[in-house]
């Protein structure tokens, strides 16, 4: 009877491994602010800004609209998808040292050309399509 009950909690130990283990792969999944990675392979939303909004050598990011554009020269204006090449977290945060910031693994992007500086990232962000009408920057979409 001891040997039978030791072979049970043995095999109910081994169970609960089994299915806490893919929790653990998961959680690179999940952004620092609580919300889910997410991947976008087509944004088609429409963004219209202006372009006085977008302060000069840095960005916005528009994270209900999934575009982060930017300015690197006056005059000069650039946008992405806002989707991390790492694990395809949202990038939250313009820093200080005008650098994009995913907080989940720490990547940081050049908002000009929105290249890899640091992280685990691979490649940059993908470059949304857009076009400055007048007083305004239209972003049309990232295919």
């Amino acid at each position: 009877m001891q040997a039978q009950r030791r072979t049970v909690f043995k095999l109910a130990g081994a169970g609960a491994l089994a299915v806490s283990a893919p929790l653990g792969l998961t959680a690179c999944t999940a952004d620092s602010t609580g919300g889910n990675a997410r991947t976008r392979t087509k944004n088609n939303r429409q963004l219209r800004v202006k372009k006085s909004d977008i302060p000069v050598g840095s960005g916005v990011i528009y994270p209900d609209d999934g575009y982060v554009v930017t300015q690197p020269t006056a005059g000069t204006f650039q946008a992405f998808s806002d989707i991390c090449s790492h694990q395809g977290c949202p990038v939250r945060q313009i820093t200080a040292d005008h650098r994009i910031h995913c907080l989940c693994h720490n990547s940081y992007f050049s908002v000009d050309g929105g290249k890899v500086l640091d992280g685990p990232a691979p490649y940059a962000l993908t470059p949304a399509t857009f076009e400055v009408q007048g007083d305004e920057i239209v972003v049309k979409g990232v295919s």
